[in-house]
């Protein structure tokens, strides 16, 4: 779990799928607008330059583009309205399965108000990776 004062959230799961299918999890967005409540009419074009957008119930809505976009490897979003500016998932085979290492940063547009703004990001991404393995391990 990420100490309250920091700049970044950093935190890895394990899934029991290949890393493919969890890539593609990450990128279908009938899957996100299910996984990743509260977030509210969540668009996302999938592919390098792509774009994603929400509706934050706390922080309003939320745009960005897909940077990276490497199948299995490693996705990025990079946010320029009222979210953390740069969120990577970096995925790794391991144990018959994948391991998958999210990291998150640029808070400080957001610290303002939200002086534990990464306390609640690193519990949001808890519950939402918690979702996407209950979904892909069925």
């Amino acid at each position: 779990m990420a100490e309250s004062r920091s700049i970044i959230v950093e935190q890895s799961y394990v899934i029991a799928a290949e890393p493919e299918a969890v890539f593609d999890a990450l990128t279908d967005q009938e899957v996100l607008s299910d996984c990743l409540a509260p977030l509210q009419r969540l668009r996302l074009t999938p592919g390098t330059g792509g774009r994603i957008g929400f509706r934050d119930p706390e922080l309003g809505p939320a745009i960005g583009r897909v940077g990276e976009h490497d199948r299995g490897v490693r996705l990025t979003w990079r946010m320029v309205q009222n979210w953390p500016s740069v969120l990577s998932f970096d995925f790794f085979r391991e144990d018959g399965g994948c391991r998958v290492d999210v990291i998150q940063s640029g808070f400080g547009a957001l610290r303002g108000d939200h002086r534990d703004i990464d306390q609640t990001f690193a519990d949001r991404w808890n519950a939402w990776m918690t979702s996407i393995k209950e979904r892909l391990e069925g």
